[in-house]
């Protein structure tokens, strides 16, 4: 619950609440033009203050780092879990929440006192980590448990459904509390806070990232960046059946040719010469460029080399290339990487010297292996036979190589079109998984129906049908909430209204949650006076079931076109003092750009 709101500057209209209805009223002065004013009467900045003291993030462009607010102090007392909490925060300092050190401590909370003024703050990360377990049952330590990854359900945008900021356009839909909120996180939010399982929604997240990577790639293998290294298997597989015939061909050819015994023995001793040289030869290069990455690695320079961004681009949609040289460079770097947390500069330059000791070793060997083939050459030419089976040796490698390159490159194009199989049937059996837990943990659901659907009845008395729906989809959970008629404007936001309406129910019940829900005088624009008393009622009378506060927002012309036929007092419900359009008629009691 909110029990206060003050603030350092010397107008701000202090604000006292209590259990069950408050509204917070704003009057406009005779001949004004809210729309111009510069500040208004400050409706909206209550739901942002409350936000504020409550962790929310404080950017270059919040309204508390404004020039004309952000060297003032706000603070808040609040209710939160059967304690009294009273916080303050600055935008000066908007990454530390002012707390006394006893309560901190009682807390749980890790606290710093400052030097100068010797005042005690907590850290906002702690204030949310806290404030997450106490309203919504989230672990008391996120790191190390399943919320303590990016893309799970938090603290800040659940809340955000108990009190929309029009700063943030969160009056657009139900599900949506914010308008740059993404699928994945109004899907994992919401289905935590209808008690339905919201690592479904956590998994399709991952697909949809892998999916995003995976159209990437893809791109590039039909002829972008990855086009010559890999290509699509449908042009790859007429060129790896001619590269084997041709090698099958010449192979046979070579199979049938004859040589003179005396030439075959010298041809098989100089063949074999040739092959050590080749085999030392492509060491070299392998030693060379591992001479050449250890040398970058201890300058700490990046190879910079496509091939590398390749391997990473398939690691992270999890698609193996066998066979290319990018991962058999890996794999020989491996042991060196994980050596290099231990002792990284000395065991570098000891891999390098040893790298380079074979490289010499290699070259002695070569050297001398040269000498004998030039000299087996000569004696093999001077009989003439050997031309012609020399060529056929060299045409029959060359065809080997390439169709086994054209086979790797296969592979791969075969395992990146294998991944977009892979992924739609992980979808499918997050859809299964989804459909399951709808079954499940169906009574949470008619729970919620049976509150939009009850409220929708209240607020329109049989005039409009309407009701609330959750469907499993290829794409995750939707929520749905439909009121006959609706085309915008006032119906859609008495559709926002029964969602916040059943949240706020629902953790009320469960003696958790804020404790409050805030709705500011922007979800009643466009909305029938009948609509917004029957909704004003709704709220006061479960907050008053469950000794918690609907906090609206008015405007006093609202206010006046209600029917007097209400259950509700109004002089009980207005917070005082209200606010007005006035110079000094605001929250903060002056208006500013």
């Amino acid at each position: 619950m909110i029990l206060s709101l003050g603030s350092s500057l010397p107008k701000f209209k202090e604000l006292t609440f209590h259990a069950g209805l408050n509204v917070v009223l704003s009057t406009r002065a005779d001949g004004s033009n809210e729309g111009k004013t510069r500040n208004s009467a400050g409706k909206s900045s209550f739901a942002e203050l409350v936000q504020f003291l409550l962790g929310a993030d404080c950017d270059k462009d919040d309204l508390f780092r404004k020039k004309a607010l952000v060297d003032e102090t706000f603070r808040g007392t609040f209710r939160i879990a059967g304690r009294e909490i009273q916080v303050e925060r600055s935008g000066s300092a908007f990454g530390r929440i002012g707390m006394a050190a006893e309560v901190a401590e009682q807390l749980g909370l890790p606290w710093k006192q400052d030097k100068g003024s010797g005042a005690t703050s907590i850290s906002t990360a702690d204030w949310n980590q806290y404030l997450g377990h106490a309203m919504f049952g989230l672990p008391s330590a996120l790191k190390g448990s399943a919320y303590g990854v990016s893309y799970t359900p938090s603290f800040r945008p659940m809340f955000s459904y108990f009190a929309r900021r029009d700063r943030s356009a969160g009056f657009i839909s139900p599900e949506r509390q914010a308008e740059m909120q993404q699928r994945w996180d109004w899907q994992e939010n919401l289905s935590y806070l209808l008690g339905l399982d919201w690592r479904i929604s956590h998994d399709l997240h991952n697909v949809r990232q892998r999916e995003r990577m995976l159209k990437e790639l893809k791109k590039a293998a039909k002829g972008g960046a990855l086009g010559d290294i890999i290509g699509t298997s449908a042009e790859l597989r007429p060129q790896v059946v001619l590269a084997r015939d041709k090698a099958t061909k010449l192979g046979e050819r070579l199979a049938r040719f004859e040589v003179a015994d005396s030439y075959r023995e010298l041809s098989a001793e100089a063949a074999a010469a040739k092959a050590e040289m080749q085999a030392i030869a492509r060491r070299a290069v392998v030693l060379n460029e591992t001479i050449e990455y250890l040398r970058n690695a201890i300058e700490g320079e990046r190879s910079g080399s496509p091939l590398v961004d390749v391997e990473r681009l398939y690691e992270a949609v999890g698609v193996e290339l066998p066979g290319l040289v990018v991962q058999r460079r890996r794999e020989q770097v491996a042991a060196f990487q994980a050596s290099v947390l231990a002792n990284r500069r000395a065991h570098l330059t000891e891999e390098i010297a040893r790298a380079e000791g074979e490289l010499a070793l290699g070259e002695q060997r070569s050297t001398a292996l040269e000498v004998t083939r030039t000299r087996i050459l000569a004696i093999l030419r001077s009989g003439g036979a050997l031309d012609d089976f020399i060529d056929l040796q060299r045409l029959l490698a060359e065809a080997e190589a390439e169709h086994a390159a054209l086979q790797e490159r296969l592979r791969s194009a075969e395992a990146l079109e294998q991944e977009t199989t892979q992924l739609d049937v992980e979808r499918g059996h997050i859809k299964l998984r989804l459909s399951a837990n709808l079954r499940d943990k169906q009574s949470h659901i008619e729970d919620a129906m049976l509150l939009i659907g009850g409220a929708i009845g209240e607020l329109y008395k049989g005039d409009r049908s309407g009701g609330f729906e959750v469907e499993a989809t290829d794409n995750g959970p939707e929520f749905r909430i439909s009121i006959q008629g609706d085309s915008g404007g006032g119906i859609s936001n008495m559709e926002i209204f029964c969602l916040d309406f059943a949240l706020f129910t629902i953790w009320q019940r469960k003696g958790m949650g804020p404790g409050f829900l805030i709705h500011d005088s922007r979800l009643f624009d466009g909305v029938d006076p009948r609509q917004i008393l029957k909704a004003l009622e709704l709220g006061k009378a479960t907050a008053d079931i469950h000794k918690g506060q609907y906090i609206a927002c008015l405007n006093s012309d609202v206010l006046n076109s209600l029917s007097e036929e209400t259950n509700i007092v109004w002089e009980e419900a207005i917070v005082e003092p209200t606010l007005s359009d006035r110079e000094d008629g605001g929250l903060f009691g002056f208006r500013f750009d």
